[in-house]
């Protein structure tokens, strides 16, 4: 049996030798750590990094593809949540601000500005990035540099946030719609919960199971969520490592 994905495809529909591995460059992921901890209450439907099939197709014109280097992804969209403080407005102004030489462009509300002008223009591209704003990073070694952003968000008290503070250790961010939670680590086993999308996760454990493929990718370890009451192929878990890092065994 195989696991559907996005857009009704199976693993079955997927040759071999598309999976590859792949990361989200280190500066970015250090964005989506103090947004987290910034606002711990923020939504994540929005979110991605590695982009769908859709941005696959574009190959190197999209910096959401592992076009650069060893397989890294050189942007990532965070959602747009005044409800809980993250105004998608407000962070992309203060990334301009910043003048951070590790920006490329970004684009918010209907507008794109690059790192080398600094000034807003209009955005023209199908999708408005109004439900969440989109940073690119350099394709170079800058992309990698997991220093801080330095933005006066960060230097403020939370702002609708909830308790502030770090993120719980084993907490990660799934991706993908649909996605099942089983009651065993198995594409046999009952669906007991059903992510929508992107959903943040607390697993306490991980095992070995039955093998999903998905975008491209492939992976037979599985998660364990108390809070779902089941497993969670780390297929959907957006995190580059097969076994995820700082988690143990079953």
């Amino acid at each position: 049996m195989a696991e559907s994905i996005a857009g009704g495809r199976t693993s079955d529909d997927i040759p071999e030798e598309a999976m590859m591995t792949w990361r989200v460059a280190n500066s970015l992921e250090t964005l989506r750590h103090q947004l987290d901890a910034r606002f711990p209450g923020r939504g994540l439907a929005a979110d991605g990094g590695i982009g769908d099939a859709a941005h696959q197709a574009r190959g190197s014109d999209s910096d959401h593809n592992p076009w650069y280097g060893p397989g890294i992804v050189t942007a990532r969209d965070f959602t747009h949540d005044p409800a809980h403080g993250l105004d998608i407005q407000q962070v992309a102004d203060q990334l301009l601000g910043s003048r951070d030489p590790r920006v490329k462009y970004v684009i918010a509300n209907r507008r794109i500005a690059t790192g080398r002008t600094w000034q807003w223009g209009p955005y023209e591209g199908a999708n408005p990035h109004e439900a969440h704003f989109h940073l690119s990073v350099v394709a170079d070694p800058l992309c990698d540099d997991a220093q801080n952003w330095n933005l006066p968000l960060f230097g403020e008290a939370p702002d609708g946030g909830g308790g502030g503070g770090a993120i719980e250790p084993g907490t990660f961010t799934t991706w993908g719609t649909d996605v099942n939670v089983r009651a065993a680590p198995s594409l046999g086993a009952a669906v007991v919960a059903q992510l929508a999308g992107p959903t943040r996760v607390t697993v306490t454990c991980q095992t070995r199971g039955d093998t999903v493929s998905a975008a491209g990718h492939v992976n037979d370890v599985w998660s364990f969520v108390p809070a779902l009451g089941g497993y969670l192929s780390n297929i959907f878990i957006d995190d580059p490592a097969a076994w995820l890092p700082g988690v143990g065994d079953c």
